[in-house]
């Protein structure tokens, strides 16, 4: 229903209101939502524990600090530089490219050496890494850095 449609209606006592009440929930479904802001509260430094599933074998448990930023040129995509701490510093383990879906708050790093997956809720951030042949590798566990 227009706007004109409901002007119409000024006249009567009650239908004004129920017409402008019948169109509000048009004009909050016609106004843009920002869907950036799930991707926003990615970008930034999230620190915690990457700790190894698979046992005995060369996997070690460490503490991490991953630096997620945004691609401007890649809408929905992001570069995730990832850290471990040795002796109280980074050491840079190596970078790649993520997809962000915003539904599901799922980010997802696909490396030759496996799959990232994390699931995003606010300031935490919880994942596993599996090998190319779908053995769990890693379960993390990381908050982010403020």
């Amino acid at each position: 229903m227009s706007i004109r449609k409901c002007g119409q209606f000024f006249h009567h006592p009650v239908l004004p209101a129920a017409c402008l009440a019948m169109m509000l929930p048009l004009t909050s479904l016609a106004e843009p939502q920002d869907g950036n802001s799930n991707e926003k509260t990615l970008v930034g430094d999230w620190r915690g524990e990457s700790s190894c599933v698979v046992r005995p074998s060369g996997c070690h448990d460490e503490d991490s600090l991953y630096h997620v930023v945004q691609l401007k040129e890649k809408p929905g995509w992001f570069s995730l530089k990832a850290d471990k701490i040795m002796d109280g510093k980074p050491v840079t383990m190596g970078v790649t490219e993520c997809s962000y879906d915003g539904e599901k708050h799922s980010l997802q790093c696909h490396l030759p050496s496996g799959t990232f997956q994390f699931e995003v809720q606010g300031n935490h951030m919880q994942g596993s890494m599996k090998l190319p042949d779908g053995t769990l590798w890693r379960k993390l566990n990381l908050t982010k850095v403020e």
